[in-house]
């Protein structure tokens, strides 16, 4: 019983909270629906913000099948993109990437609810979550280029990681469920989307999302989505050749340095074999005049030798 009159008192603070909220929100500029989400709920800079999860955790547990957990979690997705497109509306970039950070969490675990449900309850159940999901995730990226392009250069980076990883995610369950018909049609209308906006946001973000679509991507985009493309392409191809180019010029260079120095070299080298030579040549000579004149002292030693021998025999005859 008690336990049961917490839940109750928590389900009452969440939804006024939440009450307390949406006045809050109305004072603001014009807010985008998406889906079931008309408004972002608490928001994340409210010191009630911590109410939000407790809220969203009470309408799980009290949801009666995978299905309405499934489409929950899509709404609260929605909720998130729209949080985020208020904080930097409200100039609070740092609170808004969070809030990047956080939306694109909650596109994961929505995700892997669609996942969950087909699990459980077959194909056929999930072919109408997966549709939605990708007419759902096609607003949230509407506004979030709206935030993206309005942004100062410092504050997009949380943005563009959450487009890129958001998109890279829905692209692999639609592949999965429609197939490459249906993946190529959906990054046509990703591409659309990003055609209107500004020219700097379009190539930041075609390039972030060229990793994902990758060929299918720019078959399917129009003329000017495929002009970013090939745009980009070329400017790879250029430095590439660039570097082709310079990496020949430095061999080159090379191999002009070492001719010069085999040049400057050469006639340093040949005296020095010259002379060498000499040395070898006097130095054999000088031992063959010294061999002869051992020899020839030899001879004059022995010639002695028997001079003297010859003295004494013929004083002895005497």
């Amino acid at each position: 019983m008690f336990k049961f009159s917490t839940v109750l008192i928590g389900i009452v603070c969440a939804l006024a909270m939440v009450a307390i909220a949406v006045p809050a929100s109305a004072d603001n500029a014009e807010i985008t629906a998406i889906g079931d989400a008309t408004t972002p709920g608490i928001l994340p800079d409210s010191g009630f913000y911590f109410m939000n999860s407790w809220g969203r955790n009470l309408q799980l547990m009290f949801a009666g099948s995978d299905t309405a957990k499934a489409k929950l979690m899509l709404k609260y997705t929605n909720e998130d993109a729209l949080a985020l497109k208020e904080m930097y509306a409200a100039g609070k970039y740092d609170v808004g990437a969070k809030q990047a950070d956080q939306y694109a969490l909650q596109l994961q675990s929505t995700i892997q609810a669609v996942e969950q449900v087909q699990a459980s309850q077959g194909e056929q159940a999930s072919a109408e979550l997966i549709a939605k999901l990708e007419q759902n995730y096609l607003r949230q990226q509407e506004v979030l280029l709206s935030v993206l392009e309005r942004a100062p250069e410092a504050a997009q980076t949380g943005i563009l990681n959450a487009i890129e990883n958001s998109d890279k995610h829905v692209a692999t369950v639609i592949l999965a469920h429609e197939g490459q018909a249906g993946l190529q049609q959906y990054q046509s209308q990703v591409n659309q989307q990003t055609n209107n906006v500004g020219e700097e946001t379009k190539i930041r973000v075609q390039q972030r999302l060229q990793v994902t679509h990758g060929q299918s991507g720019q078959s399917s985009g129009n003329s000017g989505g495929q002009g970013v493309m090939t745009q980009t392409q070329v400017q790879t191809q250029t430095q590439t050749q660039s570097q082709a180019q310079a990496q020949a010029q430095a061999q080159a260079q090379a191999q002009d340095q070492a001719q010069t120095q085999t040049q400057i070299l050469t006639p340093v080298l040949s005296p020095i074999q010259v002379q060498a030579q000499t040395s070898v040549q006097t130095l054999l000579q000088t031992e063959e005049q010294g061999d002869k004149q051992n020899v020839q002292n030899q001879g004059n030693g022995q010639s002695n030798n028997n001079a003297n021998a010859g003295g004494q025999g013929g004083g002895n005859q005497e």
